[in-house]
């Protein structure tokens, strides 16, 4: 349970002109005590030129006084598809408004993979909420730029279950849509159903040797076969001769080995590496984009590659660190350095947990925060041992580490309640975790100056910004703020970031993100 929110202070918007820089006072709106449960966030509010309103309104219809519009009741609109109601993660279902598809799309595809966990959480929610569509969307469209930006960069971000529930809730004809869900499930094994939708798609297909593939994969090996004899010319190298082999076509298999990966596409698709695979010319996934992954965690490879790929899909918010865990503690390690030390190190802490002795708890704590932190995990640890850890007597190193995983958790604020201040560093990171004004004086270094600025009473933003906030564009300032911040390696972009953020209503996720950028070791 929370205690002692803090209201967030006024934010101060700089406008440069060429002769002098103003200073003009936009309220922020005060919030309720910030909820424990992500999803049960309190609704906040954002001002508007004449006073205050509420992002989620109380009930639909309280925005919509003297606008109506109309369609079609079995028609769904592509970009108003989601996973759960924007209600739910406290954002207003019209967030995209009066930004159109074509203004959103491109913000989408640049959010960065390499971010703090806290603006990763953000992104998630920006990409999976169900929002009215945008200003200008075509009701009768098979799809938009903005929901295909939506699932290219779930794709990139390795979020391919996701992909997957967000495309299952359309009844698309859209070609390109359907290829890429193919791709997706090439990756996590499952492309049966998805070619079935591929073979009833109408010709020409766009991409004929997807359904040459499918073709042979329902069971239909000849027509295949035949499929690829009247369309061999107009195959795109490699497709041509990875078909070939993956058919066995007589008098067309050419024995010698395939080209190496350079010389293949520069980004090579699901459907290639699924077929040099099955052809037993199979690519590691390891130097592959982080959606590859997945397809290590199908029991088809050894351990180390298994953990590798959990690894690389936990760090970008894609699998729950549970899974990862499970990897960790499946059998002892069977080296040393690198991957093998991280195992040995989490398994060694939860080994001195189950004993309860303090020196030896404290030990391996230390150890497992060194190994994970070398690979951007501190966040598995955080997440699971930071509540085992709490009642436990740790002093020295131990206890520094115990003090930052308490902070880097959900309970950070109730820990920023019961924190002594005994030097500058605690006295921020207190003030923080509560909202409250840090002390300048608790800044030692531009990121901490950055987030002292951004927690201050009147925070600065960006003229451009406070432009695009009274037009009302504020989904589109949320994704042009999480595209700037990424790693938070910028101490002036993370402080215009957060003061944003704030502004938004994002005062947990803001809250959060300074105090990553403040814990976690982050090279950018």
């Amino acid at each position: 349970m929370w205690h002692g929110a803090a209201h967030p202070k006024p934010i101060r918007v700089v406008v440069a002109v060429a002769l002098a820089a103003g200073l003009c006072p936009l309220p922020l709106a005060a919030q309720g005590p910030l909820s424990a449960i992500e999803w049960l966030q309190d609704s906040v509010l954002v001002p508007d030129p004449d006073g205050l309103q509420p992002v989620t309104p109380p009930t639909g219809d309280a925005w919509m006084d003297g606008v109506i519009t109309m369609r079609p009741l079995d028609r769904v609109q592509p970009d108003a598809v989601g996973l759960f109601p924007a209600a739910r993660v406290g954002l207003p279902r019209d967030f995209w408004q009066p930004s159109t598809a074509a203004q959103l799309a491109p913000l989408v595809l640049d959010l960065p993979e390499d971010t703090l966990p806290a603006l990763r959480t953000l992104a998630y929610r920006l990409l999976l909420a169900e929002f009215e569509a945008p200003a200008g969307d075509a009701t009768d469209a098979q799809t938009s730029p903005l929901l295909s930006a939506r699932i290219d960069k779930l794709y990139e971000f390795g979020a391919l279950d996701q992909a997957v529930a967000l495309l299952d809730t359309l009844d698309s004809r859209d070609a390109a849509l359907k290829l890429r869900w193919l791709e997706i499930a090439l990756l996590l094994g499952d492309e049966t159903p998805v070619c079935t939708r591929v073979l009833q798609s109408e010709a020409p297909f766009p991409f004929e040797a997807a359904r040459i593939y499918c073709q042979a994969r329902s069971g239909d090996w000849a027509g295949a076969e035949s499929a690829y004899m009247a369309a061999e010319d107009s195959l795109p190298a490699p497709y041509d001769q990875l078909l070939a082999r993956f058919l066995e076509v007589e008098g067309h298999v050419d024995h010698e080995p395939l080209p190496p990966l350079a010389g293949l596409p520069a980004q090579l698709s699901p459907l290639a590496w699924r077929m040099r695979e099955a052809i037993g010319e199979s690519v590691a996934t390891h130097g592959l984009p982080v959606a590859f992954a997945h397809a290590d965690l199908r029991g088809t490879v050894g351990w180390r590659a298994q953990i590798e790929a959990a690894e690389r899909l936990v760090r970008s918010g894609a699998l729950t660190p549970n899974r990862l865990l499970g990897l960790y503690t499946e059998r002892a390690a069977a080296a040393s350095g690198g991957i093998w030390d991280r195992v040995r190190t989490v398994q060694r802490l939860e080994a001195a947990l189950s004993r309860d002795d303090p020196d030896e708890i404290g030990a391996a704590l230390i150890h497992a925060w060194t190994q994970m932190a070398a690979a951007e995990l501190e966040m598995v640890l955080v997440s699971l041992f930071t509540g085992a850890l709490r009642d436990i007597p740790l002093d020295g190193d131990a206890a520094a580490v115990a003090r930052a995983m308490n902070y880097l958790s959900d309970d950070y604020e109730e820990i920023a309640l019961a924190e002594t201040g005994e030097d500058a560093r605690s006295r921020l990171l207190a003030a923080v975790a509560r909202g409250l004004p840090p002390d300048p004086e608790t800044a030692g270094d531009p990121t901490q100056a950055a987030v002292v600025e951004a927690f201050a009473e009147t925070p600065e933003i960006p003229a451009t910004s406070h432009e695009r906030l009274t037009e009302g564009r504020n989904g589109e300032e949320a994704l042009r703020v999480l595209g700037r911040i990424g790693s938070g390696s910028d101490p002036r972009m993370l402080g215009e970031g957060l003061a944003l953020l704030r502004y938004l209503g994002f005062e947990d996720i803001a809250r959060r993100t300074a105090l990553q950028a403040l814990l976690l070791e982050r090279r950018g």
